[in-house]
């Protein structure tokens, strides 16, 4: 009987725990409720600030420059006319406050040398936007969504904009048209043939769980219009944010991403999507395939007939991670670097980083991990880097990894000859004085940990 009294006092006191949690978390819920209006209006009064600054310029600025502030979140493409890198936007956080930028830069691979073009009427600051490059009338980089945040990072304003660089007359134009995808961020688009594709991404109104999307939207480069492909039922990607997509000759690949799912009550529990289980997106019903197994009812958009089908890559997969970036090489095959694996409980998470290459044999749906012959320069770990390729040499820039409760943002430069593998080679290394981090210890076990030692390994990148 004193057990069983035990035990009922024992599971009252976690009645009445659960109840205060739930409590909270509601009051929560209704404060950020509260300030979310208050606080999209201060993101438009920013955003409006900034659009009346670039209207101030009326000609092209262009400034050389030694290397660019770390970032992720930017998006990172290459100019085959030109044979130049070009980054845009991005974010970095200092653990008091977020910086979200709206710069331009270019990246000469023949002179290794970064300059910085000030175009007027250029898009608002954003992070977790996509961008494409298409060789068409003198080269174009199109850009589409995103989101900007507030510097406490509480409130997010997202986009679902389409902007175009025209390269050759250093001119942005906006382009206005309808029935495009809702505001969104993490998503990803690449070009395929004369159309943009996007896919995915994720909307966070500071009001509730965010929501994830698993939708196409195809943009037709010579009519200039949107068209919504409705591809439901299996084999369709889940709704998810931060995949990997990758147009190759044999068609669209989408596999890996992140989403969230309620586990109890008001709690919402992140979720990896497997790299073995890849979605191909492709115009052309080829039934001669053997590796194809299901595919959806095709849909109608840009005069293309589109359509999902699940493929079973064989090989070595990359382990369960998110935020891995990836490219196509000159001979179609994807590669994949980096991303985290996260180990998350109700009390804390853990991420375990990568800095492995793999590729994707789109060919024979084949994986492997490409072998560097010397890893003295290699990249450190990092999840949200960028990937480009210039034929066959690969180009990583920035991203993220974390020492302890810190969010170390990159800004180094790395290239590797990928029918070579010796070694990385380092064309921008880390700048240690950039790592600085302000946050408040959280613990007394974090707090015997300084600033002094993000900068200490930050020196051993």
């Amino acid at each position: 009987m004193g057990r069983k009294n035990a035990n009922d006092r024992r599971e009252r006191r976690e009645a009445r725990k659960e109840k205060e949690r739930r409590k909270a978390t509601k009051e929560a819920m209704k404060a950020k409720k509260k300030g979310s209006k208050s606080g999209e209006e201060d993101l438009d009064t920013l955003i409006h600030q900034f659009t009346e600054m670039d209207a101030a310029r009326e000609k092209v600025q262009e400034t050389k420059c030694s290397s660019i502030s770390p970032r992720s979140a930017a998006s990172l493409v290459f100019s085959t006319l030109t044979d130049e890198l070009i980054l845009f936007g991005g974010e970095y956080t200092n653990g008091l406050k977020t910086f979200i930028y709206g710069d331009l830069f270019f990246y000469n691979t023949r002179k290794s040398e970064w300059r910085q073009l000030k175009i007027p009427n250029c898009p608002p600051p954003r992070s977790g936007h996509q961008a494409v490059f298409v060789s068409r009338l003198g080269g174009q980089m199109w850009i589409f969504g995103g989101e900007y945040a507030s510097p406490n990072g509480d409130a997010f304003k997202h986009f679902n904009d389409l902007w175009v660089l025209h390269l050759k007359e250093q001119r942005w134009e906006k382009i206005d048209c309808a029935g495009g995808p809702s505001s969104r961020s993490g998503h990803r688009m690449v070009a395929h043939q004369r159309c943009l594709v996007v896919f995915g991404g994720f909307h966070d109104n500071a009001k509730k769980s965010p929501k994830y999307f698993g939708d196409v939207h195809v943009f037709d480069l010579e009519k200039y219009r949107f068209e919504h492909c409705f591809l439901g039922g299996a084999p369709s990607p889940d709704a998810r944010s931060a995949c990997q997509m990758a147009d190759s000759p044999d068609g669209i690949y989408v596999f890996a991403g992140y989403s969230k799912v309620r586990a109890r009550g008001e709690m919402y529990k992140g979720m990896a999507e497997p790299n073995d289980d890849a979605k191909q997106l492709d115009q052309d019903l080829d039934e001669g395939k053997s590796t194809k197994r299901i595919g959806t009812k095709g849909s109608l958009a840009a005069g293309l007939n589109w359509q999902w089908t699940r493929m079973r890559p064989g090989g070595q997969a990359p382990s369960m991670r998110c935020g891995a970036a990836c490219t196509v090489r000159a001979n179609g095959s994807i590669i994949s670097f980096g991303g985290v694996c996260d180990q998350e409980t109700d009390e804390a998470l853990k991420g375990d980083f990568f800095n492995e290459l793999f590729q994707l044999n789109t060919s024979n749906l084949t994986w492997s991990q490409l072998r560097i012959k010397d890893m003295k320069n290699a990249p450190c770990p990092r999840m949200g880097a960028h990937l480009c390729c210039k034929g066959n040499n690969l180009f990583l820039y920035g991203g993220v990894f974390e020492v302890g409760n810190k969010q170390i943002t990159l800004g180094d430069l790395y290239s590797i000859d990928l029918s070579k593998l010796n070694e990385w080679k380092v064309l921008v290394p880390t700048d240690p004085t950039t790592q600085q981090w302000l946050e408040e210890e959280s613990s007394e076990e974090d707090s015997d940990r300084g600033d002094d030692d993000a900068e200490d390994d930050a020196n051993e990148l």
